[in-house]
């Protein structure tokens, strides 16, 4: 599953270069997790050139064949039934089929089945935090759907491809998009899909919406928070309300950038919230500008790790934000590589249907996230640590400018969500 891991965090550092490219001084929030889940999912269903640009830009080509060396007999029989039954739909395609097919279809199974070990995993830490990932492909009831492609969406992936009537009936398939977004996201997120967003001619959509809260395992008390400057830049300021508490935290010095990293753990600690925060400077945009430059899977694991982050006396001043972000991601997914899924005569998702002439029309995806007090309520009584007499003078990590945030999965190091605050 490592390799998973890494190809999921590789694609998340690539799309957020991607977003960023149009605005430096935006906020920024999402989740690669879901959206590497759901582009894995059509990944399942893709031949020929449409595989290998998924392939390419999601890193599943770097997927090492080292995950099969012992695996448990769950992914094994997994995997072979989901190779036998890929295989079968593509003999009844093509007539034929050669070994770097077959090959192809055992890597595409083995990604399939380790999603699968890893949404079950995530499945399990519900109880105790809000996360509801909403990944499902709408498809135009004309194209009838190949069941093997259906039972492997539900077994590996969670989730279903549902026909609805874009043809005859637009406006209807829009508002059950949309209803059933906001209901798996609690309320929280409305209106996927605007009016005139899609049309009779739309025969495939992706919808990734996910919605997360949680508590802090060291909560901030309300009466701490007051209003503080933040600078926006060089030049700007506002006026926010900053929360602010003392404990023992784990932080580390990134020396090379000149930038902390903090990580705040959640309730039961199985996931973390870590900041990437540059020194404070003149122009601190230039110094988050850097820091983004500069980041990748392997520097990442490095910051983060046990040999750079130690548990400190922290005094911590941190904004509260509320993101909500959606992303039409046709024309980023394409600039990236991934450009004949969306083609109506270079698609090839016969794994999905056997009709030549599907192609996605749209991918969508919306996130929502709230940090606050609030939403770390006193669950427990340690708001307060007694410190004997003469403590030593508190290490200070005062997020008062823009910074980089990530929420973490801790047992299988995988990144949920990830982020940039420039003006919460």
């Amino acid at each position: 599953m490592d390799s998973l891991i890494a190809a999921n965090t590789k694609f998340c550092f690539d799309l957020f270069q991607e977003i960023i490219k149009d605005d430096c001084h935006k906020n920024i929030f999402f989740c690669p997790l879901s959206l590497s889940a759901a582009l894995g999912m059509v990944r399942l269903g893709a031949r020929s050139d449409s595989a290998h640009q998924i392939d390419q830009v999601l890193h599943f080509d770097e997927f090492s064949q080292n995950e099969s060396k012992e695996p448990d007999p769950y992914l094994k029989s997994n995997t072979q039934a989901l190779v036998d039954s890929s295989l079968e739909v593509q003999k009844e395609t093509t007539g034929s089929l050669t070994l770097q097919t077959e090959s192809s279809g055992d890597e595409c199974a083995l990604l399939s089945c380790c999603f699968g070990q890893l949404l079950s995993k995530l499945d399990r830490i519900k109880v105790d935090y809000t996360l509801s990932i909403a990944n499902r492909l709408y498809g135009e009831q004309e194209y009838p759907i190949c069941p093997e492609y259906l039972d492997g969406v539900i077994k590996f992936y969670h989730t279903t491809i549902e026909s609805v009537d874009f043809w005859r009936d637009t406006e209807k398939s829009r508002q059950e998009i949309n209803f059933w977004v906001e209901s798996q996201s609690q309320g929280k997120i409305k209106e996927v899909f605007s009016k005139d967003a899609l049309t009779n001619a739309t025969v495939l959509v992706l919808v990734n919406a996910v919605y997360f809260k949680a508590k802090w395992e060291k909560y901030f008390d309300c009466e701490n928070t007051v209003d503080a400057s933040f600078s926006l830049n060089e030049n700007e300021k506002k006026t926010v309300k900053m929360m602010n508490q003392k404990d023992l935290f784990r932080i580390g010095f990134i020396e090379e950038l000149k930038a902390q990293i903090l990580e705040m753990r959640y309730i039961k600690g199985e996931l973390s919230m870590f900041i990437l925060l540059p020194s404070c400077s003149a122009d601190n945009v230039k110094g988050l500008e850097e820091l983004e430059r500069n980041i990748t899977y392997e520097k990442l694991v490095a910051w983060s790790s046990s040999e750079n982050m130690s548990e400190e006396r922290v005094a911590v001043s941190l904004p509260q934000f509320a993101l909500e972000d959606s992303y039409d991601l046709n024309s980023i997914l394409q600039d990236m590589g991934i450009t004949d899924i969306f083609d109506e005569t270079k698609a090839d998702l016969t794994g999905i249907s056997r009709s030549p002439n599907l192609y996605l029309s749209k991918v969508v995806h919306k996130t929502f996230v709230e940090v606050n007090e609030n939403g770390t309520q006193v669950a427990a009584a340690s708001g307060a640590v007694g410190m004997e007499k003469g403590t030593p003078s508190w290490v200070t990590f005062n997020a008062n400018h823009p910074f980089l945030f990530f929420i973490r999965h801790n047992k299988t190091q995988t990144i949920l969500f990830y982020g940039r605050v420039c003006s919460p």
